[in-house]
């Protein structure tokens, strides 16, 4: 029997926050979508090999938001956050695109920090195998990296509630996730070098 396909909520308007990423530049112009933070002496946006986003929607006047993804480094998260002024404790959800550290390691003193702001029980969604022990191959050497485990304990103690999917699944209102993908293209094939560990 086929499954019928999840209803999209259509949005009224989606502001993304792009916390953290790879690079930054505070001199490029803004664009008709895009506004940037402009440093100041004594202040800057911190980039990092990590990834984190904040995501709101507005569907008939409502306002909806999450975080999404953490980062690497806490203290250049939290920096980040307070200079753009964004309030964790408005956040409807939080969501992991999956287990690599440069996307959870600031997760839980993140959370730490904001603690007292965000709702018990507010979900927290990751893939399932977010929580796996993972690995890489040290680039033209045969020496494995031990690159952390995520600990589904250390949300579950900030009061969240994680959820774990693998069918898409609407995070918050006109937010989704994919959930599993099928590695069926070249393009969705993992790298050989980084490793995971699964069972006994």
């Amino acid at each position: 029997m086929q499954q019928d396909s999840p209803i999209i909520s259509e949005v009224d308007q989606v502001r993304v926050w792009v916390i953290t990423d790879n690079y930054y530049d505070a001199l490029r112009q803004d664009s008709s979508i895009a506004k940037r933070h402009r440093v100041v002496p004594g202040t800057s946006i911190h980039a990092e090999h990590g990834l984190a986003y904040f995501v709101e929607t507005l569907i008939d006047g409502q306002a909806s938001s999450c975080m999404f993804d953490f980062g690497l480094d806490p203290n250049g998260i939290l920096n980040n956050i307070g200079l753009l002024e964004l309030d964790l404790g408005k956040a409807n959800a939080f969501a992991l695109s999956h287990g690599h550290f440069d996307h959870w390691s600031g997760a839980v003193e993140i959370l730490k920090q904001n603690r007292a702001r965000i709702a018990r029980n507010t979900p927290f969604y990751v893939g399932e195998v977010a929580f796996l022990h993972r690995y890489s191959l040290s680039p033209g050497t045969s020496e494995i990296v031990d690159i952390g485990q995520f600990d589904r304990r250390d949300i579950e103690a900030m009061g969240l509630k994680v959820v774990e999917i693998n069918e898409p699944t609407q995070v918050i209102p006109g937010v989704y996730s994919t959930g599993r993908i099928e590695r069926v293209t070249e393009h969705e094939r993992m790298s050989s070098s980084l490793l995971v560990e699964r069972g006994s």
